[in-house]
C-alpha cells in the first residue's frame, strides 16, 4: 500500500518486487491491483465530496474509462455491487450510517479491479446487526471479482466463516499458518491455543476448553530472548533444556503444509486436544 515503508525483506506483486519503489513512483496498474478498507469508515471519507464524486474520484485516479459518461456509468455500478442505492451517490458522508460508508469504502477500494483488496478490521467499527452483512458482502465481491482479500481481524469468529487459509501473528511472528480447518483444529500453536479458547460461543451444544495466560505481556518493541511467547507459554515445561528461553523456535512443516513455529515436538504437538467441540464428543 505504501502507507508505510518496510524496514527489511521483500513485498512481491506477481513476481514484481515493489518494496523499494515509493508509492508514487508506483505505476497506475501497481497501485490500483492492491487497495485496502480501512477499519474506521468514519474517518476514511472526504466530509466535503457527496459518494458519488469520491468514486468517481477514486477511477479518474485508476484512469478507469474514456469520459465522464464512462465514468459516472461505472460509478453506479460499484453503487449496485455494494448494494446501495443509486439514489446515494447525491448524499454526503454526513448522510450515512457506519455500515453504509464501510460499504462506500469497498466500493473505491474495487473501483479499478483491485487483485488484492486488504481488508483491515473491516467490520470492527460497526454495530453488530450489520457485521454480518458487511461481512457477506466483502465475501460475495470476492468470489465474483476472484479477488484475493487478505482479512485483518481480532474476531476469530469471522476468521473462520470468511477465510480459505489462516495465518496467526503475535508480536510480529507468524506462528502458525495453514488452512482453515489446519488452524481451528489441533495441533495448534500454544497462542493459538489459547485464542481459540476465548472465543465468546452461544450455543450450548458446543464445549470449549478455558485457558488462562499466566506471565507478563512483553512490549513488542523489546521483546523477551527467543521465542516470542515464552513469558506466557503453559507448554514451555515440556521443551527440555531452556531452548524456549535462549533460540527463536524453528518453523514445522506438518501434514499438509500446515506450519507451526514452535519448539515442541511433533509427539508433543500431537497430544493436543481440541479447545471447542461438541458437547456430544
Amino acid at each position: 500500500m505504501g502507507l508505510e515503508t518496510a524496514t527489511s525483506g521483500s513485498i512481491m506483486l506477481f513476481d514484481e518486487n515493489v518494496q523499494s519503489t515509493p508509492i508514487q513512483k508506483r505505476n497506475v496498474d501497481t497501485v490500483s491491483s492492491v487497495q485496502m478498507v480501512f477499519q474506521n469508515p468514519f474517518d476514511t471519507l472526504n466530509p466535503s465530496m457527496n459518494v458519488g464524486r469520491q468514486i468517481i474520484r477514486a477511477l479518474e485516479i485508476f484512469k478507469q474509462g474514456k469520459s465522464d459518461e464512462d465514468r459516472h456509468a461505472r460509478m453506479l455500478e460499484l453503487l449496485d455491487l455494494v448494494k446501495l442505492p443509486r439514489a446515494f451517490a447525491e448524499r454526503m458522508p454526513r448522510q450515512l450510517s457506519g455500515g453504509q460508508k464501510q460499504r462506500v469504502g469497498i466500493a473505491r477500494a474495487f473501483a479499478g479491479g483491485a487483485k488484492v483488496v486488504v481488508a483491515d478490521e473491516p467490520v470492527s467499527a460497526l454495530d453488530v446487526s450489520v457485521q454480518a452483512a458487511v461481512t457477506d458482502l466483502l465475501m460475495d465481491i470476492q468470489r465474483e471479482n476472484k479477488t484475493t482479500l487478505l482479512f485483518i481481524s481480532h474476531d476469530l469468529s469471522i476468521v473462520r466463516y470468511l477465510s480459505d487459509r489462516v495465518m496467526v501473528m503475535y508480536l510480529g511472528h507468524v506462528v502458525e499458518m495453514g488452512t482453515t480447518d489446519q488452524v481451528f483444529q489441533p495441533p495448534y500453536h500454544p497462542y493459538t491455543e489459547a485464542l481459540l479458547s476465548a472465543v465468546p460461543i452461544a450455543d450450548t451444544k458446543v464445549t470449549r476448553k478455558r485457558i488462562v495466560l499466566d506471565g507478563d505481556i512483553p512490549s513488542a518493541m523489546n521483546p523477551p530472548p527467543g521465542c516470542p511467547f515464552q513469558t506466557r507459554c503453559r507448554w514451555k515445561s515440556q521443551v527440555p533444556g531452556g531452548l524456549c528461553d535462549r533460540e527463536m523456535p524453528p518453523v514445522q512443516v506438518l501434514e499438509g503444509g500446515h506450519q507451526i513455529k514452535c519448539h515442541l515436538s511433533a509427539e508433543v504437538l500431537a497430544t493436543m486436544e481440541p479447545v471447542i467441540k461438541m458437547a456430544a464428543e
